[in-house]
């Protein structure tokens, strides 16, 4: 019994030793999976790389499977950059496998990583979390000492409490420390300034930096962009943070242009950062009450006048009345002075025109105004001297300028058939000698057909005139029908401006282009403001019209895509041109529900 025992005994740990020095076991014990993070501590906006490392022996291994990441970073991308590598060591072989993804810190607190699994040949593993402290960069930069950032936004603007209608100059300012170096930016689109008429201004030259002290730490400055905005309405209005990625690395400090490599090969500590200003708060004024009527809209400064085409017309030709507006202020945003016109005129449809200036940080400009007048009988007409008013913020009062009175002289239109002048009948002599009389069959008028058209023809084009002439009318004094009627018209322009623009390179603005394209065309067709709406606005507006769900949905993801349209290489003029087709379809559709 006691050899049996020991025998026992024997196999037990001979099995024993078995697993454990099996080549599972020993693979198993072998493998390592490990997370790390480029940095620990972060500023908001930056980029930092999460990286899960796979070494040992082993035979099959799984992509990580992700956690949710914390509300305070963003997954660019759940397709990693992969490496691998093999070794081979004193008769042992061993593999590494390395995934890279990219977060992006958002918000600022203290955030802990997950931990991330990973299935190897069949067996779960699981790497430890890790803590990241991520530090708001804007407040950091109103602070003092040595937490302030090496590089933040701002958005600077030129008065905080503007008028309806004035013209504000804003600046996107970059600050960064010395020792850096910039080498690209980017803006992001989908930058919304709701409740303000947009125009960016014309930035021929590269960005100079200046240097300058804040909180005791020396930054250099650079004003990247500039945008004039127009406020549409008055009360507390929120411009949203402006965002930009860019391109930065460390460099000597005795570099005395720190944009000398824009958009150069970039070498060195090089590092891609998200910045956003913080959101900026306008106490937007109403304007003060006019004395009289005479306001048309315009806020700036501006000179005033008008003409005529010809001082004489004969009857039914048409005289053009030109009115210009020109100097610096709201100049998009114009409408037509209303002018008193005598009677015995018909009114067509007035011209518009206009030519924005942008290159002098401002918007000027010239806007013409062209009224077409007609008269249909002649005589000696003269349109009254007429007082017009915009307001000068400098001045803080309106500017009142009175245009001249404007006269001309219709004549007789030299086509008309004079009328017989009299109604004495000639004399007749009476023909004698032989006749030979008959009497005619006697036919009625009714049986021609040329009796007929002769009634009916006048009639038809009277109808027609009093169609067309009402027509004329209402496009001339209802905005809200002019705007519904030239919707498609003004849509359509947008689009192939859209893809010119996308042709010459310009992806962003041909984007802009394409969501004005579909707004505007919902805007004009509902009459809703020209400026000032977000997205959802408009397609509360469709939803309050019962439009089908499916085409406001298709609405929706295009004014989505314009808002948030990658800035990355791959976006393409064919990828614009796509969804130019799929805005083309969706407008032909809309056009028969609204």
């Amino acid at each position: 019994m006691k050899r049996i025992g020991n025998f026992s005994c024997l196999i037990t740990s001979v099995l024993s030793l078995l697993v454990i020095f099996s080549p599972q076991a020993l693979a198993q014990t072998d493998v390592s999976v490990q997370a790390t993070v480029s940095e620990t501590t972060i500023y908001t906006g930056e980029r930092i790389q999460l990286s899960i490392q796979i070494s040992g022996s082993f035979n099959e291994v799984s992509r990580p499977s992700l956690p949710s990441f914390p509300d305070g970073f963003r997954l660019l991308s759940n397709t990693p950059s992969t490496s691998r590598s093999y070794r081979y060591i004193n008769g042992q072989s061993s593999t590494s496998y390395s995934y890279n993804y990219q977060l992006i810190a958002q918000q600022k607190g203290e955030y802990q990583i997950p931990a991330v699994s990973v299935t190897i040949d069949g067996e779960q593993y699981a790497t430890e979390p890790i803590q990241v402290s991520v530090v708001d960069r804007n407040e950091s930069a109103r602070s003092a000492g040595n937490q302030q950032p090496d590089i933040f936004l701002q958005l600077e603007v030129s008065d905080s409490q503007p008028v309806v209608g004035q013209q504000i100059i804003s600046d996107v300012v970059l600050y960064f420390q010395d020792g850096l170096e910039v080498n690209s930016y980017q803006p992001v689109p989908g930058w919304k300034a709701e409740g303000f008429w947009k125009e960016e201004l014309n930035n021929a030259e590269r960005p100079e930096a200046t240097s300058t002290i804040i909180n005791g730490v020396r930054y250099r400055r650079a004003r990247l962009l500039q945008f004039a905005l127009f406020p549409t309405k008055e009360g507390s209005l929120e411009i949203s943070p402006y965002k930009i990625i860019v391109s930065v690395r460390s460099a000597g400090r005795s570099r005395n242009d720190p944009f000398s490599s824009f958009f150069g090969n970039l070498s060195g500590n090089q590092r891609q950062v998200e910045l956003q200003t913080d959101p900026l708060t306008l106490d937007v004024q109403s304007l003060p009450a006019s004395e009289n009527n005479s306001y048309f809209g315009a806020v700036g400064s501006f000179q005033i006048s008008r003409e005529i085409s010809t001082k004489q017309a004969s009857e039914g030709a048409s005289i053009e009345i030109t009115t210009r507006i020109r100097g610096t202020g709201n100049v998009p945003l114009i409408s037509k002075p209303q002018y008193e016109l005598p009677e015995g005129l018909e009114v067509y449809e007035p011209k518009e025109t206009s030519n924005l200036n942008r290159n002098n940080e401002r918007i000027n400009g010239t806007k013409l105004f062209t009224d077409v007048v007609v008269a249909r009988s002649p005589g000696d007409y003269t349109i009254p001297e007429q007082k017009v008013s915009y307001y000068d913020p400098d001045k803080g009062s309106y500017v009142s300028q009175a245009l001249p009175a404007l006269s001309f002289k219709v004549t007789p239109s030299p086509n008309q058939v004079a009328s017989p002048a009299g109604n004495d009948a000639m004399p007749v002599r009476p023909v004698t000698g032989l006749a030979s009389w008959t009497t005619p069959a006697s036919v009625s008028l009714l049986s021609y057909w040329w009796f007929w058209a002769g009634l009916l023809v006048p009639l038809c084009l009277l109808v027609l005139a009093y169609r067309q002439k009402t027509y004329y009318n209402r496009m001339s004094n209802d905005r809200a029908f002019a705007r519904s009627r030239k919707a498609s018209e003004t849509a359509s322009e947008r689009l192939d401006r859209a893809i010119a623009l996308s042709e010459e390179g310009e992806i962003k603005q041909a984007y802009n282009l394409l969501q004005k394209a579909i707004t505007g065309f919902i805007g004009d067709r509902l009459n809703l403001p020209e400026a000032g709406l977000s997205n959802e606005e408009y397609i509360k507006a469709l939803d309050n019209e019962n439009i089908d769900a499916e085409l406001v949905k298709n609405i929706r993801m295009l004014l989505d895509k314009c808002a948030s349209i990658s800035y990355a290489p791959e976006t393409t003029h064919e990828y614009l041109k796509s969804h130019v087709g799929l805005a083309e379809s969706t407008l032909e559709k809309l056009k028969k529900v609204l």
